[in-house]
């Protein structure tokens, strides 16, 4: 009789246990196949025996005192990724830039051309041949005959004076003969947001999507209570405002958006940015590069029926008085807006990321060939 209820005890405590035990590993194995995660491609023999295979964003971006950088010598693959939904192998050199390695010592008669960005650049939801970086590069070759090297040093959730810090820091390791500035409308804004508040993954949320999708859920609704939901209003009242018909409404949202995008519609983000493109002029001077940039839009403006274009005007009004050359892209996206062309409202599809690197190419031309005639051989 005793026997009998003990394993009844058994039973009642084991059954629930199971249960959860089960229920947790269909989860974790559900989330693995639809949420984006990363993993390590570079594992240790231990690792490999067991099959483990650590996802943590810290394979890829580090934290340091002057803001967000890639890890040098990283080799992830990237599943399911948010935006593209595709797996992404993302490979880093030693100097940081995402692509293979590059020697610091220049092939001789070989432009070498280093771009510098945010998301839209690095494109980490993207193969890396379909980037506009290499789409460039491939046409470049096509249009000069020869070949031609691009460095990606684009790193997501930064700005314009992170960027020239990189271009400091290693960019001009390699000497590049053209420097490209891709400037999108939040550049202006200091480094902020989610993904810096939950760096730091201990090894059981690193190692199961479940504990951390959990904690990420819990942290982030701490996060916003403490941000304000008014960094995120413009997310919810795109849908309220006749922003694409009416020019009051488009500059609302542009106001309710100044956290991120429309940071361009306000006077001071623009002495930030003549501040950094001054630095820049500075840099191309000592080290003999040629500078251009570029504009990338927010899709509201690519959508709208008469866009305001005002940071766009701004910028390219800045580039001239430093003396650089400025590709404004929103024609370009505009010509091609009834496409798929955008994930959200500033990452391109790898369709738009082909047009970009051919209107690019062109741009870019009389720069690379001054380059290549520069860097030739005497005969």
């Amino acid at each position: 009789m005793a026997l009998s209820t003990t394993r009844k005890i058994a039973f009642a405590l084991v059954v629930p246990i199971v249960t959860a035990l089960t229920l947790g590993a269909g989860t974790e194995l559900y989330l693995r196949r639809t949420r984006s995660h990363i993993i390590a491609l570079k594992r240790t023999p231990l690792r490999q025996r067991l099959g483990i295979a650590e996802q943590d964003a810290a394979l890829i971006v580090r934290h340091t005192d002057r803001g967000r950088r890639i890890v040098p010598g990283a080799e992830v693959l990237i599943k399911n990724h948010y935006l593209s939904h595709i797996d992404i192998p993302f490979v880093v050199n030693s100097l940081g830039f995402r692509g293979e390695e590059i020697p610091l010592h220049k092939t001789e008669g070989v432009p070498r051309v280093l771009m510098l960005g945010d998301s839209i650049t690095q494109a980490d939801y993207l193969l890396d041949e379909d980037t506009w970086v290499r789409q460039t590069q491939r046409r470049l070759e096509h249009m000069l005959d020869h070949p031609v090297e691009t460095l990606n040093s684009g790193v997501g959730d930064t700005g314009s004076q992170e960027q020239l810090d990189i271009l400091e820091e290693t960019g001009l390791r390699v000497k590049p003969d053209v420097v490209v500035l891709g400037f999108y409308l939040n550049d202006s804004r200091p480094t902020w947001g989610f993904p810096g508040e939950v760096s730091g993954r201990n090894w059981l949320r690193r190692n199961s999507l479940l504990v951390d999708n959990l904690y990420e859920k819990l942290i982030f609704r701490q996060w916003i209570e403490r941000q304000g939901a008014e960094r995120f209003s413009w997310v919810q009242a795109q849908n309220r405002l006749d922003w694409k018909h009416n020019r009051a409404d488009f500059l609302k949202l542009a106001r309710l958006a100044q956290y991120d995008w429309g940071a361009a519609w306000n006077d001071e983000s623009w002495k930030e940015i003549d501040a950094e493109l001054t630095r820049l002029a500075d840099d191309a001077r000592r080290n003999g590069f040629r500078v251009a940039t570029l504009t990338f839009p927010v899709s509201f403006q690519v959508n709208a029926i008469e866009p305001d274009v005002t940071p766009q005007r701004t910028f390219a009004a800045l580039a001239k008085k430093h003396g650089f050359s400025n590709l404004d892209l929103l024609p370009l996206y505009r010509a091609h807006s009834s496409e798929k062309i955008l994930f959200d409202q500033c990452h391109p599809t790898a369709v738009m990321n082909r047009l970009i690197g051919e209107a690019v190419a062109p741009f870019l031309f009389e720069d690379v060939k001054w380059a290549a005639a520069a860097h030739s051989p005497i005969e």
